[in-house]
């Protein structure tokens, strides 16, 4: 456990500035916005939801929707991130000849990988949904004070809106986790393409990814490539981004929103087990042996060395 943590640790040392550049960016420019003139103005007007603008919003409403976005936001710039990092920190230690410094330690590869990954694809995004939240309340610290003073911030119910945070907090963790177990084969195999073809890794899994699309599937009797491409990514998006919990609200005015509040928590509790009861599919258990497979051939590589 102290070599895996010691490990986690290196990816900190090494990528910190990167994470916290990632991870504030948002918080940052929209206080930034916030204190320029005019603040920030947002409009949600459609056949279904008709909110008054931004800056007329109670300061509750307000709240709500800065911390769901900044926290949506970062959270996507910092998968983002991953997605661009992944397949250069594959054969990273080859590429800087770092490997034989790990070879001589009593350090195993399998650990070595994982505790990447849990930093990189685990760890760092759930510290951008921590940071995101955060920065949501900090930045519905100048907006509020700009439309309706300082004493309607502090006057917000700060038990309920620090519940709700919390459980937020708590059900995107959870959603990270299952949407990562669900990407792995499609995260993993494609960083074992870098890890074993260097530059070629992710040029190759593309044409491969096209041609089984638009060649392969075509001449099968059932289409294979695109359903196991697709499927993973729609499980890990509605993971993400689809709340049970208040697939049922109706929230067409402003009080809808203020009165979704109260029973907020507990929607946010079972959409957990809702969350969670998809996992038990044939689907879930072959994306977990494709990621198996991806994480073993990356293990493979990196006992090879150079």
């Amino acid at each position: 456990m102290n070599q895996f943590i010691m490990l986690m640790r290196r990816e900190w040392m090494q990528h910190r500035i990167g994470w916290l550049l990632v991870m504030l960016a948002p918080t940052v420019l929209l206080l930034a916005l916030g204190l320029v003139d005019g603040g920030i103005q947002i409009n949600v007007n459609s056949d279904k939801v008709d909110l008054p603008p931004f800056a007329h919003a109670p300061a509750l409403v307000q709240t709500g929707l800065l911390v769901t976005a900044v926290t949506g936001v970062t959270l996507a710039m910092a998968l983002l991130s991953l997605g661009f990092q992944a397949p250069g920190l594959a054969w990273r230690d080859q590429q800087d000849r770092s490997i034989e410094f790990w070879n001589s330690l009593p350090v195993g590869h399998a650990k070595a990988v994982g505790a990447m990954l849990v930093a990189q694809a685990l760890l760092m995004p759930m510290g951008a949904i921590a940071v995101g939240i955060v920065g949501g309340l900090l930045a519905s610290v100048v907006a509020i004070g700009a439309t309706h003073g300082a004493m309607a911030w502090l006057g917000l119910p700060w038990g309920q809106v620090a519940l709700v945070s919390g459980l937020l907090l708590l059900r995107m963790a959870v959603a990270l986790v299952v949407a990562m177990a669900w990407l792995s084969p499609l995260l993993l195999l494609t960083m074992a393409a870098s890890a074993w073809l260097r530059r070629w890794g992710v040029p190759v899994v593309a044409a491969l990814t096209l041609a089984g699309t638009l060649l392969l599937d075509k001449r099968l009797p059932q289409p294979l490539i695109g359903p196991a491409l697709w499927r993973p990514t729609s499980e890990a998006l509605h993971a993400l981004l689809y709340f049970d919990a208040v697939r049922d609200a109706h929230v067409k005015q402003v009080q809808d929103a203020v009165d979704l509040l109260p029973g907020l928590p507990q929607r946010l509790l079972n959409d957990l087990p809702a969350m969670l009861g998809g996992l038990a599919s044939p689907a879930f258990l072959a994306a977990l042996a494709g990621g198996a497979l991806g994480f073993a051939l990356l293990v493979l590589r990196r006992q090879r060395g150079a």
